[in-house]
């Protein structure tokens, strides 16, 4: 009976000590602060600018824009434009890392944000590069 409650306070243990994760699945801690987290974000963005330092381009059907980021009320926070000549299957997974934690800092921190919709950004290819049309 003693080595059948000394197995079970074990497995009680463990369970809590499994059950009580100080890290999320973003990677965040349960004191991670606002600041640590949107240093979290400024890295993955870092990221997704090294991806997309290659914008060059022959054609205009070359360059695309891809939203990303999630506003506290809803959309896309932000978009990228860049070059077809790029790893597209990273520059989606950053993309889509970025937005995942985004969404989890707005809900964990209780932001908010104006809830403008973006307009999608035009591109075009301009001297080998892929660039925003300017609207005058």
């Amino acid at each position: 009976m003693r080595k059948l409650s000394l197995v079970f306070f074990i497995a009680l243990g463990l369970s809590a000590l499994v059950g009580c994760s100080a890290i999320d699945e973003f990677g965040l801690e349960k004191e991670t602060t606002l600041e640590e987290a949107t240093a979290m974000l400024d890295k993955i963005q870092t990221d997704i600018d090294g991806i997309i330092s290659d914008k060059s381009c022959s054609t205009t059907g070359e360059c695309k824009v891809l939203a990303y980021g999630k506003k506290a009320c809803g959309g896309p926070s932000t978009y990228v434009i860049y070059g077809s000549k790029i790893d597209e299957v990273l520059l989606a997974k950053k993309c889509n890392e970025y937005t995942l934690l985004q969404t989890e800092i707005n809900n964990r921190f209780g932001l908010f944000s104006d809830c403008s919709l973006l307009i999608v950004p035009e591109v075009t290819c301009v001297d080998g590069k892929c660039v925003k049309v300017e609207n005058n």
